[in-house]
């Protein structure tokens, strides 16, 4: 069995709690912030910019929910799998590179499908219950992806502290760097770059997305590296 095909066999295990992750959370902060000002806008392209342009007073309660989700879904893709046979039978072949690599591309896949999930609640928490008129804005792609490449940044750190610490630490550092994301957006704080309204310029946008890229890129080696010479990931 290849590695890509073996997590998601043993993916597919936990699919109804990566569902009810992936529904439940966006949905939670749209009825959560259903009386804000983003859900009072006429034009779906407006409810977009107010709820993903950037952290305001107004929306952190749907941030801080949907961070909360993203590190709930990362337990249960990513949770440790060394109670299964094919598992460990790939650690006895010492083939813990390709898999680790598997599973970081499951994690990214699944980063992609929640992001998507956040957008289509929102957008039809607009359409159906806010009533909303539909408008699309080519923003909105630049949103999508400046929040999927920076949850996964935050994703891969995770993964990184998981295989050098273990999940606690993991788990109180990046905690710790969404609430502060949400209360104090500022160019220092990591999730301050996946916002187009904050991140004025474009070519400060562009710079950080490919600095998150490389970031990204470096903890995935690292965390190879780590697994390498352990027996658990």
């Amino acid at each position: 069995m290849k590695p890509m095909d073996l997590e998601f066999t043993l993916i597919k295990i936990d699919a109804k709690r990566i569902f009810i992750t992936c529904l439940l959370f966006p949905l939670l902060g749209a009825m959560m912030s259903s009386r804000s000002e983003a859900f009072s806008s006429q034009r779906l392209s407006e409810l977009f910019a107010r709820l993903f342009g950037a952290v305001t007073f107004s929306n952190w309660m749907y941030w801080l929910m949907i961070c909360f989700g993203y590190i709930v879904l990362l337990q249960i893709v990513w949770k440790k799998r060394d109670k299964y046979f094919e598992h460990k039978l790939f650690l006895v072949l010492r083939d813990a590179t390709s898999y680790t690599m598997a599973r970081l591309l499951a994690g990214a896949l699944f980063t992609l499908g929640y992001v998507l999930s956040v957008f289509l609640i929102a957008g039809g928490f607009g359409l159906f219950v806010a009533h909303m008129s539909f408008s699309f804005d080519r923003s909105l792609v630049l949103m999508f992806i400046g929040i999927a490449v920076n949850l996964y940044w935050h994703a891969g750190l995770w993964m990184l502290l998981n295989v050098y610490a273990n999940h606690h630490v993991a788990n109180a550092v990046i905690l710790a760097l969404f609430f502060v994301g949400v209360k104090m957006p500022m160019p220092f704080v990591p999730l301050y770059y996946s916002m187009v309204d904050l991140v004025r310029s474009s070519s400060i946008w562009w710079s950080a997305l490919i600095v998150e890229l490389l970031s990204i890129i470096a903890f995935g080696y690292w965390t190879i590296k780590r697994v390498k010479n352990a027996d658990y990931i």
